[in-house]
């Protein structure tokens, strides 16, 4: 069991700083995403959350201007070492998150893209929103999940 218990506090503070990173374009392009003419955080209609095919979660996604993005997470390179034999073969990159107020579809239409995770509000968390300790991931959220935000989720 490699589980480490954090105080509630630190927990909330650490998901915080990660969404204000979100917002940071410069941030944003220092972890590796590639946006150009996006301005940030990016925020979509409703609708988006009913979406329930993946090619049309892709094509939200190229209109939204984040069509190089998407070509940069479907590139993976096959890992050194001992992991290459047991069953981790393949490193991919880590690419937008989408956060949804509520799944009506999109969570299984967006799920097979590479490098993309669909996260309600309630579940984000720090790793999600900082994977390997680096903030500022590139993030899509509806307007549902900011009106839950804007509640005091994680105040």
């Amino acid at each position: 069991d490699f589980t480490k218990e954090i105080n509630q506090k630190e927990n909330r503070k650490a998901i915080r700083s990660a969404i204000a990173a979100t917002a940071n374009p410069e941030k944003v392009k220092e972890r590796g995403h590639v946006v150009e003419d996006v301005e940030l955080p990016l925020v979509v209609e409703d609708k988006f959350e009913e979406i329930e095919k993946t090619k049309d979660v892709k094509k939200a996604l190229e209109k939204l201007g984040l069509e190089k993005e998407l070509d940069r997470c479907s590139e993976r390179k096959i890992r050194a070492g001992k992991g290459t034999m047991r069953g981790r073969k393949y490193k991919g990159k880590k690419g937008p998150l989408l956060v949804v107020g509520e799944d009506k579809g999109i969570k299984k239409a967006g799920r097979n893209i590479p490098g993309i995770d669909v996260v309600t509000v309630e579940n984000l968390n720090a790793e999600l929103l900082a994977p390997g300790t680096d903030a500022g991931r590139l993030t899509v959220y509806t307007e549902n999940a900011v009106n839950k935000l804007d509640e005091g989720l994680f105040n």
